[in-house]
């Protein structure tokens, strides 16, 4: 008698060229290597050869799981799916009046990257795609970081400010508030599987220690700011804890003590101007006040909006309409609303709230820090539905799209026993 079999399932082909089609979108997605600070471009070159291959092969595996799986076909029914896809199907309508001829490109892709995702959660599971794009942040640091100490020309990114200062800032691979996103992505995502006993703790700190320092280098505020808060997400259930509460509460005490000192002298003013000043590249505290220019690039892109409220101007328009103020809307509301008119905008503003929701009602310890960091990193960036599909985006789709698998999969489980045809959606707990 044949001994019973508990080793874990192997996976399919079908699984492993999901995995690592997500490791390729990731790196490849964003990938921009070039030397200086060039414009926002996009043009036929060997990298966007080589994003167009790894965006039609993971369409291809996309469409064959609508076209193979009732669980796909079913999951793209879902209100979040449906709200992505009507965006881009405003977007496609807007094509024969875009203003970049990337447009329509650019919709298919994403559209075939939403096909891509939904097949990737139902065959590998949560678990697998949160490890897969891990891997391709991961890869991202290193090329990043090696270029930054060894090839700065490539490396370091010199940005332009007022009065003639010129920051260096890591990029490598991309713009480095892309770069900065993916590394806090990666934070993320390493503390949250050492959290899990996925890793163990020499690899957890040492991917954690290479995402910190990279982003740190990259000098993206939002991008700190948006991993602070997938952090305090991650961790809000140590915080909560009796020693985290004391902790916490002592911290208050003194922070009050010395804010009251500080106004009983007089000196409040001071200290104002210089903690804004610290945090600026600049130096000078107006920079933050204003949002970085931030207020400007959206009364711009609003200004663009209301020449075309009903039908956008298509994606990559930002690049041509908003050369003068820094290429993007600097937003991923206004992103969708100047792509796909404001019924996009509403669409999207609707996608972020119910992220928001997800950061305290998931079930999901990782989408409720990732949520966060994806509402954080998309209130002042085009974070989400880039032109290839990188990292945040990728994440941001698993975020809107995980819960309702889940939703339907217990609805399945309770109006009949028997898999759905296909892909299994019992394959995700």
């Amino acid at each position: 008698m044949q001994a019973p079999d508990f080793s874990p399932p192997k996976m399919s082909l079908l699984a492993i060229s999901l995995w690592a089609l997500i490791v390729l979108v990731v790196v490849f997605g964003p990938l921009d290597v070039s030397s200086g600070a060039p414009k926002m471009t996009v043009g036929l070159d060997s990298k966007v050869a080589i994003k167009l291959l790894i965006s039609g092969i993971a369409g291809l595996l996309g469409a064959y799981g609508l076209v193979t799986s009732a669980a796909v076909r079913q999951t793209m029914s879902t209100l979040p799916a449906l709200g992505i896809s009507i965006i881009l199907l405003l977007v496609g309508l807007a094509t024969p009046i875009a203003i970049s001829n990337t447009s329509l490109p650019t919709t298919l892709i994403n559209f075939g990257n939403l096909l891509f995702v939904v097949t990737a959660l139902l065959t590998l599971k949560l678990h697998r795609v949160g490890l897969a794009i891990l891997a391709g942040v991961a890869i991202t640091a290193l090329i990043s970081l090696s270029l930054w100490y060894f090839v700065p020309a490539y490396g370091v990114f010199p940005e332009l400010l007022a009065g003639g200062l010129v920051v260096e800032r890591l990029s490598g691979t991309a713009h480095p508030n892309a770069v900065g996103r993916a590394m806090v992505l990666g934070l993320v995502l390493s503390l949250y599987y050492y959290r899990m006993q996925t890793l163990s703790i020499l690899p957890a700190v040492c991917l954690a220690a290479m995402f910190a320092l990279a982003a740190y280098l990259t000098l993206s505020r939002t991008a700190m700011v948006a991993g602070i808060a997938g952090l305090l997400v991650l961790y809000l259930d140590r915080i909560f804890t009796r020693t985290g509460v004391l902790v916490a509460s002592l911290m208050l005490v003194v922070g009050l003590g010395g804010l009251a000192s500080l106004y009983l002298a007089g000196t409040e003013d001071q200290l104002v101007g210089k903690v804004l000043s610290k945090i600026s590249k600049t130096g000078d505290a107006e920079e933050i006040t204003s949002g970085t220019g931030r207020s400007q690039i959206w009364t711009k892109a609003i200004s663009l909006i209301k020449n075309r409220p009903v039908i956008g101007h298509g994606f990559s328009a930002a690049p041509t309409l908003m050369i003068d103020h820094s290429q993007a809307t600097h937003n991923s509301v206004l992103h969708a609303t100047l792509a796909a008119g404001v019924v996009g905008g509403v669409m999207m503003l609707g996608l972020m709230l119910w992220c928001v929701y997800l950061t305290t009602a998931s079930d999901s310890l990782l989408i409720r820090c990732t949520a966060a960091l994806v509402v954080i990193a998309s209130l002042a960036e085009d974070a989400v539905l880039e032109t290839f599909p990188g990292p945040i985006t990728t994440i941001f789709l698993v975020c809107c799209i995980y819960p309702v698998i889940v939703r339907t999969k217990d609805q399945n489980k309770d109006a009949n026993d028997a898999p759905p045809n296909g892909l299994l959606v019992r394959d995700l707990v």
